[in-house]
């Protein structure tokens, strides 16, 4: 076990999951990956991130859906990371509770 912050990445890419794992390799934090919204759900919940990177675009449940969900119970921080371009999409995910 480390002493390192636990970040969650909650993305259906593996591209993109390989991507921000190896921008994150030389940084001081754990991170774990969930590729839908129902396993990023459940590790939010079992593992208490210090941050949580969520797709929008997710298989299961859109990540807005996810992000109401864990502000129900947490006020940990959400960064959206998504291809999705529309400032309306930005936000709704501002006001379902992204920090950015």
């Amino acid at each position: 076990m480390t002493d390192a912050p636990l970040v969650l990445l909650i993305e259906d890419e593996p591209q993109m999951r390989r991507f921000l794992r190896a921008a994150m390799g030389n940084q001081p934090y754990e991170l774990i990956e969930a590729a839908t919204g129902r396993e990023g759900l459940a590790q939010a919940a079992g593992r208490n991130p210090a941050l949580i990177l969520l797709d929008l675009g997710l298989p299961d449940t859109d990540g807005l859906t996810v992000t109401r969900e864990i502000r129900a119970w947490s006020t940990r921080p959400i960064i959206v990371i998504s291809a999705r371009g529309q400032e309306r999409d930005k936000v709704a995910a501002l006001d379902a509770g992204a920090d950015d």
